[in-house]
């Protein structure tokens, strides 16, 4: 193709594929997550019942659904950015009736652990008012 008198590239028959856009690419990374999340909270399941606590005296009696806590370090707003596998593990999580749930995030309850983490046996304290 010329114009007037210059050769002039035609990219009207080139294909020029356009990347995958952000959405696309959250939507990939959140099903392989969703993935991992399923797999870890089944297993906390299996080994924890409905609630951990359930076995403390010092947490007081269970209520409310089941949910799916996660322990000090592991807890979700510092594990932004890593990898699935790194975020979501046994090692990190139980399951913990809602209202163990919400002492344990309110800070009125202590969950300690040793090197094994969730895995391994679980102190519980409360915090003095």
């Amino acid at each position: 193709m010329e114009v007037a008198g210059e050769a002039v590239m035609d990219y009207t028959h080139s294909a020029l594929p356009k990347g995958r856009t952000r959405k696309q690419a959250k939507a990939t990374r959140d099903r392989m997550e969703a993935k991992v999340k399923a797999a870890v909270r089944a297993a906390c399941v299996e080994r924890d019942g409905y609630c951990r606590m359930d076995r403390h005296d010092a947490a007081g009696p269970c209520d409310g659904i089941t949910e799916w806590a996660h322990l000090g370090e592991w807890k979700r707003a510092k594990t932004r950015g890593l990898p699935p596998e790194e975020r979501h593990h046994t090692k990190g999580s139980v399951m913990l009736c809602r209202r163990h749930h919400r002492m344990y995030d309110s800070g009125e309850i202590v969950i300690e652990y040793g090197p094994d983490g969730a895995n391994g046996p679980l102190t519980l304290w409360r915090k003095a008012a």
